[in-house]
């Protein structure tokens, strides 16, 4: 039997385009990595009328409903009322919870509020949910084969809280996960893919996604003998295209079984590709560091290059890229880097090298080899460097550690 999620989202802040919904969407990866998925996702206001109203709404079709926000202290913090006066249920004050959030406010040199009582305030007969990361409680709440799920709002506190405990979910709903097989796609337009495949897909169960700066995703959904021959169709006729699932964590674990390590060198994406990086816990394993040498200055005083090849071939040139991977490798002591200079705009940019020009160098100190290549990018400033970042990271994979 398929069991139906949905997801509440909570916040003025969200209604009102100040963030991203992070937390959502990290909670529907989770979800289908466990061969679940999620039907909707709703947006609402700091208002309990309307936390009601999506309650209603949803409880119609789902089996779980996840609501992330308003588990806060402040007077718009309003989940826990709209939830209990929904289940026709009430509030009750959990002397352990409230100290447990004393006790935190300690550890960390805080010194309590009158107002964080309210965060101790729980739905009677709720599983209660540890927050590693802040103060607020999450609540599991069963109520007419129902399952609610209250989680915190921060992104941090409710991911991690999610993560720590989906066991708990699984099992309370009797849930085993799927299995099922994703090949992740990269330089190939979503359209253009499906026109290469559909034919084959036919009576096939999938689904697609398409990964920002990556590109579009086949998810198949079960394992069977077409599927299969499908899948091993895809690996023989477009092996050009497929990338790991995740890049960048691929390229940390790989580094590290080879006990290899990489730096980098950037100018237009200033540290960009070194942020990715470090993103992933493990990192500091494989990596050596990053000399953003936005400035001629530097590229001359710390990358070591020649003034003369700055002035005549430029900083957006094959000579320079080159010497600031060959010579960031030397100076951060790394087996392989990746070397990035061009011109982002919306301002810069020559005849020969217009706005968009990057060139990006990968070196090999070891074995002495080194690739340089040159691409034009279009877009705003900012998706030209991140769609540089990714590649620089993509094409070193494939340069230096293809999967067959």
């Amino acid at each position: 039997m398929d069991i139906n999620i949905s997801i509440i989202s909570t916040g003025d802040e969200i209604t009102e385009g100040d963030i991203l919904n992070i937390t959502s969407k990290e909670i529907s990866n989770i979800l289908t990595t466990y061969g679940l998925k999620v039907k909707m996702h709703i947006n609402v206001s700091d208002n309990k009328d309307d936390i009601i109203s999506a309650l209603n709404f949803l409880s119609n079709f789902n089996d779980i409903i996840i609501i992330t926000g308003g588990l806060g202290s402040t007077a718009d913090d309003l989940t826990r009322e709209a939830v209990s006066e929904f289940l026709n249920s009430y509030l009750v004050f959990n002397n352990e919870v409230y100290q447990y959030i004393i006790n935190r406010y300690k550890i960390y040199g805080k010194i309590p509020n009158r107002l964080i009582k309210k965060q101790a305030y729980v739905i009677p007969d709720s599983i209660i949910l540890k927050n590693e990361y802040g103060s607020a409680p999450g609540m599991l709440i069963k109520k007419d084969h129902k399952k609610y799920i209250l989680l915190p709002g921060p992104p941090l506190e409710a991911i991690s809280m999610f993560k720590n405990n989906i066991n708990l979910f699984l099992n309370l709903n009797n849930i085993t996960p799927s299995t099922f097989t994703k090949i992740q796609f990269y330089n190939i337009s979503e359209s253009n893919l499906m026109s290469l495949l559909e034919d084959k897909l036919k009576y096939i169960k999938y689904s697609t996604k398409l990964e920002l700066n990556i590109g579009p995703s086949i998810i198949f959904k079960e394992k069977n003998e077409k599927t299969n021959e499908i899948i091993d169709y895809i690996y023989k006729n477009m092996n050009d295209y497929i990338v790991p699932n995740d890049p960048i964590k691929y390229l940390i674990e790989t580094l590290s079984q080879n006990r290899y390590t990489i730096s980098t060198a950037e100018s237009c994406t200033g540290g960009l590709i070194g942020k990715l990086i470090t993103d992933i816990p493990g990192s500091s394993k494989v990596y050596m560091g990053s000399i953003v040498a936005y400035s001629n200055k530097i590229k001359n005083k710390i990358l070591n290059i020649n003034d003369d090849i700055l002035e005549n071939d430029g900083a957006v040139s094959e000579k320079t890229v080159r010497l600031m991977a060959i010579n960031s490798a030397k100076i951060l002591e790394s087996d392989f880097s990746i070397a990035i200079s061009g011109f982002a705009g919306p301002n810069g940019g020559t005849k020969e090298n217009p706005v968009g020009t990057i060139y990006f160098s990968f070196f090999d100190k070891k074995r002495d080899i080194i690739y340089i290549e040159k691409k034009l990018y279009s877009g705003t400033r900012g998706s030209i460097r991140e769609k540089c970042a990714y590649y620089a990271i993509i094409r070193f994979l494939k340069l230096f550690f293809r999967r067959s």
